[in-house]
């Protein structure tokens, strides 16, 4: 079986419940279930200064406001995901199953989240302002089409990369549990991309209006500023100006902006996406603004 049949019997096969996750197992950062290193504050004065028990705390809020993002993007890959299902019902009909479980699986990803947060840590941060704007352009825009090249090549990757980096790093079982879930699901919608490069490359080889250029430039940029924990860093009194900088220097050395600039646009040229000058405006243009504002 292959292609969207098997996708289908995938998610039939390992779908999970709510209840299943370990609900009754308490979220205490003080027990050493998180990590002292921070991914940006490691090796900041103020960071080094502060107790082992601190520097855990910090790193746990640092989680925490990752996760509130993750908790953003999930609510409104449920409302993308919903959108597509019935925009393209007539012309891709043996779609509609896995799109229709890939909703739900979505929902449940945010109501693990949610009641994570709230419930658990106690602790949820407003998501990102640029990832929320960019969400909602995405959510406004008529074109199923660029719904799916944005919502699975763009937020889809970064979500899946962000949820594989966190589980490597906690202890903490309850967010192991949540997080391995999130994980077998988004492999699986990742892969649904690849189904997607000839129905899309249909539609969008050749110009593309620039407003789709645009919404895929700004979604990409607000991956990245999703990144700078910024509300994390005022609570450790560090400067928001020099944060964002020294962590997008950061970024910079580990490679991650290059993925942005490179891989992101291979993603898309695969689905039919003309791309020369998108990466002509990821490379000059990835950061730009970013240290000014966050």
């Amino acid at each position: 079986m292959r292609g969207v049949p098997a996708l289908i019997d995938s998610a039939l096969r390992n779908a999970w419940s709510f209840k299943e996750l370990p609900w009754h197992l308490e979220v205490d950062p003080d027990r050493g279930s998180f990590p002292e290193e921070s991914f940006f504050a490691g090796g900041l004065r103020p960071f080094r200064a502060m107790s082992s028990a601190q520097r855990r705390a910090f790193v746990f809020r640092e989680t925490c406001f990752h996760l509130s993002n993750l908790l953003a993007g999930e609510r409104s890959g449920e409302h993308l995901v919903a959108q597509v299902l019935v925009l393209t019902a007539r012309e891709r009909p043996g779609h509609r199953e896995f799109l229709a479980l890939m909703a739900q699986e979505e929902a449940k990803h945010f109501l693990a989240l949610q009641k994570y947060l709230s419930e658990k840590a106690s602790v949820l941060y407003p998501p990102c302002r640029r990832l929320f704007l960019a969400l909602e352009a995405v959510e406004a825009c008529a074109s199923p089409e660029v719904k799916l090249l944005v919502g699975q090549v763009v937020f889809e990757w970064t979500a899946a990369s962000l949820v594989s980096t966190l589980l490597v790093k906690a202890r903490e079982p309850l967010l192991s549990a949540v997080l391995r879930v999130n994980l077998r699901d988004e492999s699986r919608h990742l892969a649904y991309s690849y189904e997607l490069r000839e129905p899309l490359a249909k539609v969008l080889t050749g110009r593309v209006a620039p407003e789709m250029e645009d919404l895929v430039f700004e979604s990409v940029r607000a991956s990245v500023s999703a990144l700078l924990a910024e509300p994390v860093w005022s609570e450790l009194g560090l400067e928001a100006r020099a944060m964002r900088r020294h962590a997008l220097e950061r970024l910079e050395r580990l490679g991650v902006l290059d993925r942005y600039r490179k891989l992101v646009p291979e993603q898309l040229a695969r689905c039919g996406f003309p791309v020369a000058k998108l990466t002509r405006r990821l490379g000059k243009g990835l950061v730009r603004g970013l240290v000014a504002d966050g």
